[in-house]
This record gives C-alpha cells, structure tokens and sequence, in this order.
C-alpha cells in the first residue's frame, strides 16, 4: 500500500470502538506480544494541556540523552504527528512499514472473531509497535478523551500525570467536573506515581480519593510553587519550587501563560523520573546515593535547556506579524487564553478570528471571550457536521460583546481579510483545533 492508501484506511475507521473499554484492545495486544511493556511508560490525562506537558518531559529526556517516543492528540496538519520520537515526527515510509505489521495482526486477530480497533486504537497500535522498533528508552502515551476507557489505559505506566480537569466532552465524561475527573482518575494505578496540577476544586478530592485507593503516592503542584520573574520579546522567565529542588532561571518561548503550568508539570515529572538522580545525566559519577553539585547542575541545565527549546504548534504561536494562533477549544482554555492576552497584550488594540464546534460548551466560551474589547471579531467556519453555524456564533458574541462583527464562510478568505486589517493590532485565531489545522495547513 501506499502511504496515502494507508492514511485513507486508517481516516476510515470508525472514531469509537463498538464495544467501550479495554478488552478487545488487549486480545490484540496478547497476539501483538504487548510492544507497549517494551519500555517505560509515562502516561499523561486531563482536559488541556495533555500534549505540550508530554512535549515538555520529552525535551527535559532529550537534554540527557535519552530517546523518547511520544504519542498525541489529535493532529492539527498531518496524521503522523501523532507519533513520534523526540522533535521528529514518524516518517511516511515508516508509517507504511508500521501500518503493515499492525495490520498483519489486526487480520490475524479478525480471524478469531476478534473486533477490528477502532480508529484511536490502530494509532495507539501503530505507536506501541513503532516505539518498541526504534528501542526507545521512554514513550509518552497521551490520553485522547477521558482515561478510565481510553484506549492508552492498557499501559502499565511508570508515572500517571493528569494535568487538568475542565467541563469538555461532556456527552461523554459527565455533567459535573466530579464525573470527568473520576473519569480521568481512571489511569491511575495500583502503586504507580500520580502527579496533578492541583487548582483548589472539587477534582482535587477525587484525584485524592482514586490515589489513595490504589496505594499510589500522590504528587501535588500548585499556582504558589512558581513565579514569573520576567516577560521579553522571546521569553517568559520563572522560577519554581519543586518541594525538592528550587529552579531560580527556567524560561520558555514566549507563549500562552498557561504553558507555565504545563512545564513545571513536566519539570516534577522528571524529577520523579530521575528518583534520586538516578538518571544518567552525562555525569562520570554512577554513585548516584551520594547527590553531588555536578549532578544537579546537570539536571538543571537538562530541564532548563529542554524547556526553552520545545516548540508546540498552534499553542499561542506567531504565524505572521501581529497575528497568533492559539488552539484553544473549551471554557478552561479559553479563559487560559483571555488570561494571557490580558497580561501579555494590555495595550494593543485587538482583533479575533473565531471558529468553533457544535459538540463545545461554545456559549460559555463566547461569553469569556466577551470580557476582552476585540477592535473586530471575524467569524470563520471549517468544513464538516462538527462547525457549528454561523448564525448561532453570530448571535451570541452579539450577545456577550459590543464589537464588530464579520462574518466569512471559509476559513482561508477570513483569515486573509484579517491579516490584511491587522495593521498596528493583533489578530488572535482561536476557538477550534479544526481552526488551527486548517490554518497551518494553508502555511499562513
């Protein structure tokens, strides 16, 4: 097959598994001889921020030499992003050669009346056997919705990271912010490591409460462990106090602030990882029970050097002068996203390119979204059944804002008309993932 045969095949499988759970999952992975114990396992849930805190470690690993494999969420341009190891995504010939063996094993399974996976897991499938090929020294499994189901929970995890429980998906996870973090608690494991970014609400109580029960110790990061030192043109400089070690000079690329959060996840997560500096880190020194200055001098410049240099795509990133592009797509992200506009644009006049789902808590969203004083709003919509309309967008920003509003039917001749209007402003693109794929994917 070809790789665009292949990459058909795989875009025509249904989204969702017939039968929920791990099961069927598992019957093939038993004939496959389980690739996904091949190596370390650090698994990652949470309603935002899922893949740039599994980007962060990634780098962190990188900086000490390790090879690391990296499976996301969804893809914003091209379907390989979704695997990969370190900054490199999987080629399109290794994505034949991978979708060929999963696929050999997938008919053999077929064969004893075993149900073909679903499209998340053929990827998850593709990942587990890819990652055990290239003998990573880690992989990175990123949950796609919830956890407790999700396709990735048949790993047997070194470290649970869950780095945000917000109202998204609700059709699925649960009406209250209790039933998605149940649902997302459900990747915890009997005596494995649990770290959580604890924002002081009813999720934290549950990730206690599923932590306890399975004898896992329970890391908790809070908003007071770091502070912002210094905003440039190119950074944002902080400082974090693991509980273990004090990080005086972290920076990562100017970015949204929510990325802070995400990064020190990713800092925590290593230092568990390391346990005890037991990672080789470049150090002569192998007796890792006597911590040594060099030793953490070598992590710290590992974790300062592997978060400046991760780059996220479509996480408020610069896609032109005076225009960013931001994915955010549900209420948390979106007063993530006013929040960092606030603070990193207090004095720029202001315009917004919007596009949303129909499935998305968009009211709500739009309603955040009316606090900021946009100069313009331009309304988009994307191809497919998930866009919602653009009258109902229409007459709720008409709602919740006083500001302009405009109005295209495709996203390409919207964005050029806000480009073209941009001037001395800045233009922000956001509402939708389906909008930040679609815009890289013209090369704006």
């Amino acid at each position: 097959m070809t790789y665009q045969e292949c990459v058909d095949y795989i875009l025509s499988i249904p989204l969702f598994a017939a039968k929920l759970g791990t099961e069927n999952l598992n019957r093939i992975l038993d004939k496959m001889g389980h690739p996904e114990d091949a190596y370390p396992v650090i698994h990652v849930a949470g309603t935002n921020g899922k893949g740039s805190t599994c980007l962060f470690l990634a780098s962190i690993l990188k900086q000490t030499g390790k090879r690391v494999g990296i499976f996301t969420s969804p893809h914003l341009v091209t379907i390989n992003e979704r695997i990969r190891i370190g900054d490199e995504i999987i080629s399109d010939d290794a994505f034949v050669n991978t979708f060929q063996t999963t696929m050999r094993f997938v008919e053999e399974a077929q064969k004893d009346g075993i149900a073909h996976p679903s499209f998340f897991e053929f990827m998850f499938l593709m990942a587990a056997v890819y990652f055990k090929e290239k003998k990573v020294d880690y992989a990175i499994f990123e949950t796609g919705m919830g956890g407790r189901l999700d396709a990735t929970n048949v790993v047997k995890p070194k470290l649970c990271i869950i780095t945000s429980i917000g109202m998204d998906h609700m059709q699925y996870l649960g009406n209250t912010l209790e039933e998605i973090a149940a649902e997302k608690a459900g990747i915890i494991k009997a005596g494995v490591p649990v770290l959580f970014f604890d924002r002081k609400d009813a999720a934290t109580e549950i990730i206690r409460e599923y932590s306890k029960k399975n004898r896992a110790k329970l890391y908790l990061i809070e908003k007071k462990q770091y502070k912002i030192k210094k905003i440039t043109n190119k950074s944002i400089d902080f400082s974090f106090d693991s509980g273990y070690y004090r990080y005086c000079n972290l920076q990562i690329r100017k970015t949204g602030l929510y990325q802070i959060e995400n990064a020190i996840l990713a800092v925590k997560a290593f230092e568990i990882l390391t346990n005890s500096f037991d990672l080789d880190c470049k150090d002569n020194t192998k007796d890792y029970n006597r911590v040594t200055y060099r030793s953490v001098g070598l992590l710290e410049d590992s974790v300062r050097e592997g978060l400046f240099r991760m780059i996220w795509h479509g996480r408020m990133e610069k896609i032109a002068e005076n225009v960013y592009l931001d994915g955010a797509h549900n209420e948390e992200a979106i007063e993530a996203f006013c929040n960092t506009v606030e603070v990193l644009f207090p004095t720029e006049q202001k315009k917004l390119l919007f596009a949303v789902s129909k499935d998305k808590d968009y009211a709500r969203m739009i309603e955040i979204l009316g606090r900021i004083p946009f100069e313009e709003i331009i309304l988009v919509r994307y191809e497919g059944d998930r866009a919602e309309s653009l009258d109902k967008v229409e007459a709720l920003f008409r709602r919740f804002s006083g500001s302009k509003i405009t109005t295209f039917d495709d996203i390409e001749t919207g964005f050029l008309y806000g480009k073209s209007h941009v001037e001395d402003s800045c233009l922000f693109c956001v509402g939708s993932l389906y909008l930040a794929g679609d815009l890289l994917s013209l090369g704006v």
